[in-house]
């Protein structure tokens, strides 16, 4: 009833669609926005749980990283940073390193004053004459206890 020629084609035929199912499912589950997004959050918590980079209160993490700013460190300064905005404030500090040197950036930090502090968040402020905000810095607390900068 089957010759050898119809078993060949009927077996390639559902080869065939067994593999585009196969391709279909690994894309699907692997390839997936969702899976890429809980991929990229996973090694965000992996990254964040193995930093190291910060104080352990928003006051001396501040310190540290004007210590860096002044040794001229950028590298090291920026990774007192979130870890998402690391690669952005080193490019901005690289920069201004050039263009004007970082003493401007280094006496500015130096005088913001801790206006708000509770167990996870911290804030620092300069304000002017008038008490209007001129310069904010905002720090955050991670999972690993580590303090860091989130926007200054």
């Amino acid at each position: 009833m089957w010759n050898q020629t119809s078993k060949k084609f009927i077996g390639g035929f559902l080869g065939i669609i067994f593999l585009s199912l196969a391709t279909l499912y690994i894309t699907q589950t692997y390839f997936s926005p969702e899976r890429q997004a809980e991929r990229r959050l996973a090694e965000l918590e992996r990254q964040y749980a193995e930093d190291t980079y910060g104080g352990k209160t928003p006051e001396e993490t501040l310190e540290l990283f004007i210590d860096a700013l002044k040794a001229g460190d950028i590298e090291l300064a920026s990774k007192y940073f979130v870890i998402d905005e690391q690669e952005e404030i080193k490019n901005d500090l690289m920069q201004v390193k050039q263009d004007t040197g970082l003493e401007q950036v280094i006496s500015r930090i130096e005088k913001l004053k801790l206006t708000k502090k509770d167990s996870e968040s911290a804030f620092f402020v300069i304000v002017d004459d008038k008490n209007i905000v001129q310069i904010q810095a905002t720090l955050g607390k991670s999972g690993n206890g580590i303090w860091k900068i989130i926007k200054i």
